[in-house]
């Protein structure tokens, strides 16, 4: 049992995190609201601002096991509230090189951002999965749901922005200072030492183990399942609106927001329906429920079905990167943070090819079959838990 003052600064540290995931989601979506403007700046062809913008997920797919490295050397706090500072300056530095005209500086920040975000992404999971610890139940799929608020909070401010006619560097800039007062007010709030235990860390190989890899696999499947939701959702569920089921383009963008807010609803209730039932039974179900909801995506004729099946998606995933994280932090022989790290960068690098599978399926035979194509993943993590041993899911 807590006393009072535990108790209410442990909620105060899930508090802190939530904010540091919206602060995680706020800063890049509010550039994105803006990037048919960059593209337009930049005077780039559709091909070479794919490959331009593309850099963001590259940068964050170099950042290997650095972040593990600097969370065991500074901590978690310190790691969130500089790692912030170096994303909202890249941010920055894209809205200078957009006012300058130069893609290649424009493509260097988003590098930049991308590793630095990439860093600061494990070390609010990290500090997330401590508070989880200590409060003793479930609670980082709460926490989660901070980032569907930032996004939806960034893009509205990008796109109120835009409709203005702030410029891009005064918006960047002026929102880079509102994310780091908030990830630094947060941070203060992050519970001071980790639950590390120094003898275990020291004697933990620094190599991956394969008994490591055996559990690692399956969660990261876990994890990719729910993120390509995400990705389907966020770049093309209006071309498959507009496109498949004759909705105006103007219109198309509600698949998004109907996604994202079911994703945040599932979020708040997720910690609770874990506790109540397990993590393995809930993870299995959802799996279950993203395979049938994006093919109910893929195949149904109707835009509001359709409309209903981005709901139901956004539902089915939201525990699923949460719950993984929670597993591989818990991957046994490994040294502190480091399966966190391992699972984000394996995200991340999952991320760089999702985009273009989809977009070269598509090519090769419809969008549509794109979409039921990549629920097989979700097949495949399912396939993966019902055999996975009950220590090892969590229950």
């Amino acid at each position: 049992m807590f006393s009072s003052s535990q108790r209410a600064r442990l909620l105060r540290a899930r508090a802190a995190v939530m904010v540091a995931f919206a602060v995680n989601g706020a800063m890049p979506a509010t550039l994105l609201a803006r990037y048919a403007e960059v593209k337009e700046s930049l005077e780039l062809i559709t091909g070479i601002f794919g490959i331009v913008v593309a850099a963001i997920t590259v940068g964050a797919a170099t950042t290997f096991h650095v972040p593990g490295i600097l969370l065991r050397r500074f901590g978690t706090r310190t790691v969130a509230v500089l790692g912030t500072v170096g994303v909202t300056l890249a941010f920055t530095l894209a809205g200078v090189a957009v006012l300058s005209g130069h893609a290649w500086l424009f493509a260097l920040a988003l590098f930049a951002a991308g590793y630095c975000d990439s860093t600061v992404d494990v070390a609010q999971n990290a500090q997330g999965l401590r508070v989880q610890d200590a409060l003793g139940k479930s609670a980082l799929t709460s926490m989660h749901a901070g980032w569907s608020v930032g996004a939806a909070l960034g893009g509205g401010v990008g796109t109120l922005a835009a409709s203005v006619g702030v410029p891009l560097v005064v918006h960047l800039s002026s929102w880079a200072v509102v994310c780091t007062a908030a990830m630094a007010i947060a941070g203060s709030q992050f519970l001071r030492v980790d639950r590390v235990d120094r003898v275990e860390e020291e004697e933990a190989p620094g190599r991956i183990p394969r008994s490591a890899w055996k559990i690692l696999i399956p969660v990261a499947l876990v994890a990719i399942a729910g993120v390509a939701v995400e990705d389907i959702g966020n770049n093309w569920s209006a071309v498959l609106l507009n496109t498949e089921r004759g909705v105006d383009a103007a219109a198309a963008g509600a698949a998004l927001t109907t996604l994202l807010a079911a994703q945040f609803l599932g979020r708040l209730m997720g910690d609770r329906i874990i506790d109540h039932f397990g993590r393995r039974p809930t993870l299995i179900v959802s799996l279950i429920g993203i395979v049938l909801s994006l093919n109910l995506i893929a195949w149904t004729p109707n835009a509001w079905v359709t409309l209903a099946g981005f709901a139901l998606a956004g539902l089915f995933c939201a525990v699923t990167v949460p719950i993984a994280f929670t597993q591989a932090d818990a991957v046994p022989g490994l040294r502190a943070h480091a399966g966190v790290t391992l699972l984000a960068w394996i995200l991340r690098a999952a991320t760089v090819g999702l985009t273009p599978t989809i977009g070269g399926l598509s090519s090769l035979s419809s969008l549509p079959i794109a979409i039921s194509v990549i629920s097989l993943i979700a097949v495949a993590a399912l396939s993966t838990q019902l055999r996975v041993p009950r220590a090892i899911a969590g229950d």
